[in-house]
């Protein structure tokens, strides 16, 4: 918008020089007629004056004294005629002095019109350089924030890659990776159904179960996963974290590439988690604010009812 405004004065001030140096070549040109016309004059003047002095002394120094012209006669001649014609000649040579002093202020008019349109087109320049400058800034700033944000989506896969599941008995492998969410959810499941049903209770319905016996059962769940867990979540959660504080312009678009490393076991893990007293001061408002369960699998959801404990937003509405 700035540059916008510049050019405008720019384009206005050139019109105005424009118009004015036109004016002025024409003032310009009838001072160089003037001065040369005057100029011609008091020249006249001036030899007219000396042809004239010239004249009379031929004619005193012809003329003897007693012819009755003497040099007091020659003396009072030269004044009221010589002195008269060069006096006349020096108001001509003054007038044009004054012409030539107007005639440099109309140049000295012109310059300073030339040098405020200079001023203007580098103040164009310097904002152009500004310009430049800040998008300079602002790629470098988008730079950081990506290598960052990839170095961070890394350090996230490796951690879900070096989450196993072991054989109490043997410690043999029984899962590794994003296949230990599979396991992780249904280890929260059995201890929902034993909070339901009790401890020996077979697998039974789980839809019953409300947010309290939820809340219990991940408690249980977290306390004999938490050596995996707790980085998990702390990393996650300081990805959206880094997002949510930078100063890029498309937060969603980021948003959209983490939310996309998560599975759908991961969400489910994710959405207790945010229920449970871990997550649901920090971490529940960011995903509410960015949509992070908007391809979330509802039929993992143990209730449904428990999809109202998170605003709309999380889901994308």
């Amino acid at each position: 918008m700035a540059d916008q405004n510049l050019e405008i004065e720019i384009e206005n001030t050139s019109n105005r020089i424009e118009i004015r140096q036109a004016e002025i070549n024409l003032e310009l040109d009838q001072l160089v007629d003037q001065i040369n016309n005057y100029t011609t004059w008091a020249w006249r003047f001036v030899w007219s004056g000396a042809v004239v002095a010239f004249a009379s002394t031929i004619f005193y120094l012809c003329k003897n004294t007693e012819s009755g012209f003497g040099l007091n006669l020659l003396g009072d001649f030269m004044a009221g005629t010589v002195a008269s014609i060069w006096s006349l000649a020096g108001l001509f040579f003054i007038y044009v002095a004054f012409l030539g002093q107007k005639q440099q202020l109309l140049n000295q008019q012109l310059e300073i019109m030339y040098s405020q349109l200079e001023v203007k087109y580098t103040r164009l320049e310097l904002y152009g350089q500004k310009k430049e400058m800040m998008e300079q800034n602002e790629t470098l700033r988008q730079q950081k924030f990506e290598n960052t944000f990839f170095q961070l989506l890394s350090l996230f896969n490796s951690i879900v890659n070096s989450i196993d599941i072991r054989n109490r008995k043997t410690l043999v492998v029984t899962a590794s990776g994003r296949d230990c969410f599979v396991v992780f959810y249904k280890r929260l499941a059995m201890h929902l159904n034993s909070i339901i049903y009790g401890e020996e209770s077979m697998m039974k319905d789980l839809s019953i179960a409300s947010v309290s016996q939820i809340v219990e059962a991940y408690e249980k769940f977290y306390t004999e996963s938490q050596t995996d867990m707790s980085h998990y979540f702390r990393t996650i959660y300081h990805i959206i974290k880094f997002i949510d504080s930078s100063e890029i312009q498309n937060k969603k678009q980021y948003i959209s590439i983490a939310r996309a490393q998560l599975s759908s076991f991961e969400q489910i893990i994710i959405f207790y988690n945010c229920l449970h007293a871990n997550g649901n001061e920090k971490f529940k408002p960011l995903i509410e604010k960015y949509a992070l369960f908007k391809n979330i699998d509802n039929a993992l959801i143990v209730n449904q009812k428990h999809l109202e404990e998170y605003a709309m937003g999380a889901y994308g509405h």
